[in-house]
């Protein structure tokens, strides 16, 4: 018996628009990040002071976050990952 749900194949057909909507902004966010060190670079280059506050300032950021919080984000997302491609693989999703 194979259960087959159309908001697997189509993200936007799913009802519940909170749904529709975690995946892109998680990615946004994320893009957001990584394209932030190009002009944290550059500035780099003409004040090393500010953009050496910068890092400091993103460093605390990062690291008042509880390690514990990292394992369970991390644990959440690898396992919907893992549980979904494993899904697709067997045709269940």
């Amino acid at each position: 018996m194979t259960s087959h749900t159309p908001a697997a194949d189509n993200p936007e057909a799913d009802p519940d628009p909170f749904t529709r909507r975690a995946r892109p902004t998680f990615l946004y966010v994320m893009y957001v990040l990584l394209l932030a060190a190009i002009p944290v670079g550059l500035l780099a280059a003409v004040r090393p002071a500010a953009a050496q506050a910068i890092a400091t300032g993103m460093r605390a950021y990062f690291g008042a976050i509880p390690e514990p919080l990292y394992a369970l984000f991390g644990t959440g997302y690898l396992g919907y990952t893992v549980a979904r491609e494993w899904g697709k693989a067997k045709g269940t999703r």
